[in-house]
């Protein structure tokens, strides 16, 4: 007998019935609305191609269900190398760049003479600006030295882990490897609405040290909201 909870709520007929217990809660998914723009037409159809195959891979990580949050935003920025985009956190503001790495757990952008360090889990929209660049010129390993090719060959673990570039190519660098490349310089961390600025003296897989003011403040690395760094 079927549950009541299942049944339609009046007598019409219907094309197809499907009960209530097969229509769980619909996911939210990053969205990729295509803006107006005023570009001349040869850039224009190259960013809109651009929003096109990012809207198609959208749609198929929405329809993927064991995809995660990481993976869907490694695939939407590695199709956004190079492309100016505004990126929305949790609190609705607006962070504006040019897409420079798509790495495991965050994206860097770059805008004026800053760096600016945005996790994933700070991101709830993806839109692009509208403005084309040409994207930057993929790594590779065709003209290497042939003495590091060797060494990539024979000792390839410890090669690559001594490289956050290396890391990068070939496994996708996460943050707190990244941030490792920034001790002892001077960043600004902002975390909800509070901005701190001071020496990176400390990282390590849970949290960052920073020095500000003579104080060393303990940052949990899932609290920080963005990193600001000169270029």
């Amino acid at each position: 007998m079927e549950n009541s909870e299942d049944l339609p709520d009046n007598d019409q007929s219907i094309d197809f019935f499907v009960p209530k217990s097969c229509c769980p809660e619909r996911v939210k998914t990053p969205q990729f609305p295509s803006p107006e723009s005023c570009l001349p037409p040869d850039m224009m159809e190259k960013v809109e191609e651009k929003i096109v195959e990012a809207n198609l891979l959208l749609l198929d990580l929405a329809l993927e269900d064991d995809r995660s949050v990481q993976e869907t935003y490694q695939k939407v920025f590695d199709g956004l190398i190079g492309l100016d985009v505004e990126l929305t956190n949790p609190e609705g503001e607006i962070m504006v760049g040019r897409v420079v790495i798509s790495a495991f757990d965050f994206v860097l952008l770059r805008h004026d003479k800053h760096n600016m360090v945005v996790p994933h889990n700070q991101i709830n929209l993806v839109k692009p600006s509208g403005r084309y660049a040409e994207p930057f010129p993929d790594a590779d390993l065709v003209d290497i030295d042939p003495y590091l090719r060797r060494e990539l060959t024979f000792q390839f673990g410890k090669v690559v882990a001594s490289s956050p570039e290396l890391i990068q190519l070939f496994f996708r660098i996460p943050l707190a490897v990244y941030l490792l490349l920034f001790e002892g310089e001077l960043v600004k961390i902002v975390i909800e609405e509070t901005l701190i600025e001071g020496i990176l003296m400390d990282v390590n897989k849970e949290s960052i040290v920073l020095k500000s003011e003579e104080e060393k403040k303990v940052i949990p690395i899932e609290k920080i909201g963005r990193i600001i760094m000169d270029t």
